[in-house]
């Protein structure tokens, strides 16, 4: 093989290599996104399930007031 073939398929050995290790850190830093949406997505989930609570809560302690209310009338 002749020297610039040689030095041809070792630059592209080397592009190969390098642009496999950036597409690597990109999606490493992708999936950390992906991560930190879900663990939003989480505590979304879990908010509106308490706030559900509350609001039976609420209204649970609506009643409760409008019939003392009624009772002391």
């Amino acid at each position: 093989m002749s020297e610039n073939i040689v030095i041809a398929i070792i630059g592209a050995i080397v592009s190969i290599i390098s642009s496999a290790s950036l597409v690597n850190w990109r999606l490493k830093k992708l999936e950390e996104k992906v991560d930190k949406h879900n663990a939003y997505s989480d505590k979304i989930a879990s908010m509106t399930t308490d706030i559900a609570v509350i609001k039976t809560d609420l209204t649970y302690i609506k009643n409760a007031i409008s019939r003392l209310e009624k009772a002391r009338n």
